[in-house]
């Protein structure tokens, strides 16, 4: 498997960062998108990087927030065919630190038949899981690797650790390979100071390492910069930075 960021909050030289994120995913012979960021410009990204964004052939929203679902507007311009998979109260607005977070309305009215909207659990394809977790919009991608099970959570708002807890029982036996995404440990309204107490995101990383025993962590994006620091001190060599055209591979 073969995982590459396409736009993120961070970007080398070269390439565009925003305040977004979006994977392209490479797994046993099929090509999927995850999340789309919240203009499009994740297409130049992948114009750079190589990426033929035309020939994917599933795309999955993790959940209802325009940072994550507004840039598949210009996705569906240059693929004409693959399917978005999301949960139905994507289409309802949300509201986030007081501020409205949702996706562009338009994007339904204009596209609606390019989404299947549906709670899960569900396997639309070999190996591939989404499955919801206590956020009404949000939604784990997992995937089955030969090493262990590979997790997308793209902001983690009910929880790194209790969306990580809430799956084991779903795989008895199976490990966690990694665990990618954004943590949402920002201050109030995304900003870059530290949303919870040090202490507890040491904690955190800690839960993560030794109850769940996750092999590798990817995150960025929502989790800042400060928790990143605090995670790094605890996990080591398991954390990993996410950042626009990183590439990370596993054994499918």
């Amino acid at each position: 498997m073969k995982v590459t960021v396409l736009i993120e909050n961070s970007a080398p030289e070269g390439l565009i960062r925003e305040h977004g994120l979006s994977f392209l995913i490479e797994y046993r012979g099929g090509r999927y998108l995850l999340d789309a960021g919240e203009s499009g410009v994740f297409l130049l990204n992948a114009r750079d990087l190589g990426a033929d964004l035309a020939s994917v052939d599933a795309a999955f929203l993790s959940h209802g927030h325009y940072d994550h679902g507004d840039g598949f507007s210009a996705f569906f311009r240059v693929n004409r065919a693959a399917r978005v998979y999301a949960r139905p109260a994507v289409a309802e607005d949300d509201v986030l630190d007081g501020s409205s977070v949702g996706l562009d309305p338009g994007l339904f009215r204009r596209h609606g038949r390019r989404f299947d909207l549906a709670d899960g659990p569900r396997e639309p394809f070999p190996g591939i899981h989404l499955l919801p977790d206590a956020i009404p919009h949000e939604q784990s991608l997992v995937l089955e690797t030969a090493e262990g099970l590979v997790v997308f959570n793209s902001c983690c708002h009910a929880g790194v650790d209790a969306v990580l807890s809430d799956l084991r029982p779903r795989f008895p036996g199976r490990p966690f390979r990694a665990v990618l995404g954004g943590f949402h440990l920002m201050g109030p309204g995304g900003t870059a100071t530290l949303g919870p107490a040090p202490e507890a995101v040491r904690a955190l990383a800690r839960r993560l390492r030794d109850e769940l025993d996750v092999r590798e962590v990817f995150t960025g994006h929502c989790t800042g910069a400060p928790a990143c620091a605090l995670l790094a001190e605890e996990l080591r060599e398991r954390l990993h930075p996410l950042t626009t055209g990183a590439v990370f591979t596993f054994p499918d």
